[in-house]
């Protein structure tokens, strides 16, 4: 199940922020070595604090959270903006009220310590984040990805337009702008479909 929360739901869902917050912290700064501010084991930024943010978590029947991502509007502060904007040569201009920024794309090891199906559960934050953009007229999604992510991309089913490629010393790292489409929507259900029912795998 795909949930949406934004910030005034922090104290009605404090246990799924918690778990969240926890998550990230448990993938960006224990596993990937990110310079990220963690408190109390839990990871949260300025733009979680002082933004608006909106969220999509992937919650089981339990109530545990699976993987999450961050929306943020590209007409207020960014991380592309302002923490990325280093990473590229030219400045990457990005900002509409029907375009926002998608970050902290977050699928955590399983709560036994195993890994967790990664395409499955990102395919279903996929389909949520379209779902929730033709629903609420956005019509793009920005974000920083690494260059191997645009394999799994291409198998769910919705790939970015690269806009720029960081440069060499900040690693394999590009910004991209993903469509929000009927069409795009149709072909990640299907695809997840088909996966679930062990027709097709979408392989890492």
């Amino acid at each position: 199940m795909i949930v949406n929360l934004n910030h005034a739901d922090r104290v009605e869902h404090a246990v799924l922020f918690d778990q969240m917050f926890q998550s990230r912290a448990a993938v960006f700064h224990e596993r990937l070595g990110w310079d990220v501010t963690v408190k109390n084991g839990r990871e949260m930024d300025r733009y979680d604090e002082e933004a608006d943010p909106v969220y999509l978590l992937a919650v089981d029947d339990e109530q545990r959270v699976l993987g999450s991502l961050r929306l943020l509007a590209t007409t207020g502060p960014t991380m592309l903006q302002c923490e990325f904007a280093h990473f590229f040569d030219d400045a990457v201009d990005v900002a509409a009220p029907t375009i926002w920024e998608c970050t902290r794309f977050c699928v955590p090891p399983g709560s036994d310590g195993t890994a967790q199906d990664v395409s499955t559960l990102s395919a279903q934050l996929l389909i949520g984040l379209c779902e929730l953009c033709l629903a609420s007229g956005i019509e793009y999604v920005v974000g920083v990805y690494e260059t191997p992510m645009t394999r799994i991309y291409t198998r769910i089913g919705w790939s970015p337009e690269p806009l720029a490629r960081a440069r060499p010393e900040i690693g394999d790292i590009h910004v991209g702008i993903w469509e929000a489409t009927p069409t795009v929507l149709s072909t990640m259900r299907q695809r997840l479909s088909a996966r679930t029912n062990g027709r097709q795998i979408l392989v890492a």
